[in-house]
């Protein structure tokens, strides 16, 4: 039978980085590859007691279908959740979603049509890039700096899509401990992109997954908190502060604006786990949800230290990578006549793994770049995963020059 495919499901392709994973089954290979969050976080033991209680004291409720935008006890605990790390948000202002993905396949779903302009970072999300480009839209990257996004070129996109008649959709940016960067959006350029948006009326998505894994205690305020909720939207997960396997997240926006994806998220699955949402809410009532984060933040803070260490004990000074100071990535960026993509053989024959940075680029570009996770492998892997990675390059680089 030959079927006939949508145009969405023509314009899906093979992920170059789930062909990458498939090196990360190999025995003895270091993986610094997924985005995957450290296991010994998992609190096991916590959440097989709520469950217990749980279906002891709402059995029936948590079996049962619940509300598109969200059980209310959960909506209750984001709101609370949310105000521990400095930012308001009112219970209709919440949509629940079956994690940030979702968030990012509503959006979609509810502002994106064919050749629809959006901006993005360049590098950027993969899940975000995969997202929008199945919906059809062309996506404008816009380097990022050391302390985020460039304005700059921003403005000039802007005017020059204006000059063309063409409306931008929104702005989409991971303004703390970016993936796959680590970059931070510094304070100052969080308030000038805030009043740049405002005053050419383009929204704001603000990814968040990162945020409350801050290693140094100098939490910069959301884009939420500093436009008082005006002009943005927030995606939320847990996947990455707690653990990936409830797949629940949530979207904040003012409240005509949630309505409209909370009526697009009926459409596509009615309601994410109620089950799993009174899970969560008990898990943050009884406050443990900021001791796992409080634990992440040692754990992930050190394996962030030693791999800095490592990088700046074994790498060659042609060299450079970033320095987050949160979150779960850092940024390699070898010799421009480098392609980490052909470079991947080598490293899986060194038993090292890493994640190629082209796939991060909405143009096509950073074929000479690489992403590296810190949260998953253990301290002793990060040590002797760099001096492996070291000397694959220093190989490349040698068979690169001489080829030249």
């Amino acid at each position: 039978m030959n079927l006939i495919y949508s145009e969405f499901a023509k314009r899906v392709v093979s992920s170059e980085i789930r062909e990458l994973l498939k090196y990360t089954r190999i025995e003895g290979i270091i993986s610094f590859a997924g985005g995957l969050p450290d296991p010994s976080l998992f609190p096991i033991n916590d959440i097989s007691r709520i469950t217990k209680t749980i279906l002891e004291e709402k059995g029936l409720i948590a079996l049962q279908y619940g509300p598109t935008p969200g059980e209310p006890d959960f909506i209750e605990s984001l709101v609370s959740h949310s105000k521990d790390f400095g930012e308001y948000v009112e219970n209709n202002q919440i949509c629940v979603t079956s994690s940030s993905q979702q968030g990012l396949d509503l959006l979609s779903l509810v502002m994106v049509d064919k050749d629809s302009e959006i901006i993005m970072e360049l590098p950027s999300y993969l899940g975000a890039i995969q997202a929008f480009s199945r919906a059809g839209a062309i996506m404008n990257g816009i380097r990022l700096q050391d302390d985020g996004m460039d304005l700059n070129q921003l403005e000039d996109v802007l005017k020059l899509k204006m000059n063309k008649g063409k409306k931008v959709r929104f702005i989409y940016t991971i303004p703390d401990y970016q993936n796959p960067s680590g970059i931070v959006l510094s304070i100052e350029k969080r308030k000038e992109l805030i009043q740049l948006a405002s005053r050419w009326e383009i929204p704001i998505v603000e990814d968040s997954p990162y945020r409350e894994i801050c290693f140094d205690g100098a939490l910069n305020p959301s884009l939420w908190s500093l436009a008082s909720g005006n002009g943005v939207i927030q995606l939320k997960t847990f996947s990455k502060m707690l653990f990936p396997g409830m797949r629940l997240g949530w979207m904040t926006a003012q409240k005509d604006i949630i309505e409209k994806f909370a009526l697009m998220k009926q459409s596509v699955d009615l309601c994410s786990p109620t089950f799993n949402q009174l899970i969560i809410a008990r898990y943050i009532k009884e406050g443990k949800m900021r001791e796992t984060i409080k634990n992440a933040i040692g754990i992930y803070k050190e394996k962030n230290s030693a791999m800095l260490d490592s990088l700046e004990k074994f790498m060659p000074s042609y060299v450079n990578w970033s320095t987050p100071t949160g979150g779960m990535f850092l940024w390699v960026t070898l010799p421009e006549t480098v392609d980490s993509k052909e470079m991947v053989k080598k490293a899986v024959e060194n038993n090292v793994i890493y994640v190629t940075g082209r796939p991060f680029h909405c143009d096509g570009s950073g074929q000479n770049t690489l992403r590296l996770n810190y949260s998953f492998p253990i301290l002793h892997q990060i040590n002797e995963g760099i001096q492996l990675l070291s000397q694959t390059i220093r190989e490349t680089c040698k068979v690169t020059s001489n080829a030249i």
